[in-house]
């Protein structure tokens, strides 16, 4: 991001993220903080909410979308259940590579590795190119290829960034073989509390309704009559009863305008809680994708 498209934090922010180096997260934090950042890699979205807590780092970065495959369920899960507050958001174009040893040729390869999301994104290209093959879930898409370097199995390949590729000195076989061309990925800037700015434009909540007719549209008509616009809704199972749920909502208004403190206020009557994820500047249209 531009040096107005994000806050001013001090020389050497320390961000720890999902994943290794070469991951989309990484890519994510540098594109967020610059290269001064110092990234602490985790393999688990609860170990980068510890780092936080625990104030080994001063931020976490998380995904908590993706334009294809929606929305990142422990992510989710993690917000509702964690005090940790987004003060920035990134959009990240997500794109694939096949990657693996400069002696291993794409006839070679048995077995493919890299992250769930990864897999799933570049479902169709797997399904005609290596039909054969043993496609193998692991934590981390640069963790795939940081794997199979270490292990030196010649016929596996990873599927992870280019800058892994780089980064780990492996052969990228071809590029772009995500089956979506508009793939991209949002991810939150998560601070252990809530950073108010007057040029915030974006807020994200979680809310649950009450068990009544209408509730639903009752929060939403609140939004909808002061003319906030909402960029996402989406809902999870609140685990506490079965067929209740969850909802997170964002909306293209900062927390510190009279309109949304309003609608915040009106919610009450027909939520049983309502927490703020946080309030930040939005990541613009034309910095995402272009």
């Amino acid at each position: 991001m531009g040096e107005n498209d994000s806050y001013h934090y001090k020389n050497k922010s320390i961000v720890a993220l999902q994943g290794e180096i070469g991951s989309f997260s990484e890519m994510a934090a540098l594109q967020y903080f610059g290269s001064s950042a110092e990234v602490l890699s985790c393999n688990s979205f609860d170990q980068v909410a510890e780092k936080v807590k625990n104030n080994k780092a001063d931020f976490a970065l998380l995904p908590v979308e993706n334009s294809q495959t929606g929305g990142i369920n422990n992510v989710h899960d993690l917000l509702l259940n964690e005090d940790l507050f987004a003060v920035g958001e990134v959009i990240l174009r997500i794109e694939h590579c096949l990657i693996s040893h400069y002696n291993t040729s794409p006839g070679a390869i048995k077995k493919i590795y890299s992250h769930p999301q990864a897999l799933a994104q570049c479902e169709r290209y797997l399904m005609k190119n290596f039909p054969d093959c043993q496609i193998i879930p692991v934590y981390d898409t640069a963790g795939s290829i940081k794997k199979i370097k270490e292990s030196k199995e010649l016929a596996a390949a990873g599927i992870a960034s280019q800058r892994a590729a780089s980064y780990y000195q492996m052969n990228m076989i071809e590029k772009g073989i995500e089956d979506n061309p508009f793939n991209y990925t949002r991810f939150l800037v998560l601070s252990s509390r809530i950073l108010t700015d007057e040029s915030n434009n974006k807020t994200s909540i979680i809310f649950a309704v009450v068990s009544v007719p209408g509730a639903i549209y009752k929060c939403l008509k609140e939004f909808a009559m002061r003319n906030i616009n909402l960029t996402r809704l989406e809902s999870r199972p609140s685990r506490m009863k079965p067929w209740e749920y969850i909802f997170y909502l964002d909306f293209e208004n900062g927390l510190q305008e009279k309109v949304v403190q309003e609608a915040l206020e009106s919610l009450k009557d027909s939520t049983t809680f309502i927490k703020i994820i946080g309030t930040y500047k939005s990541h613009s249209n034309k910095t995402a994708y272009t």
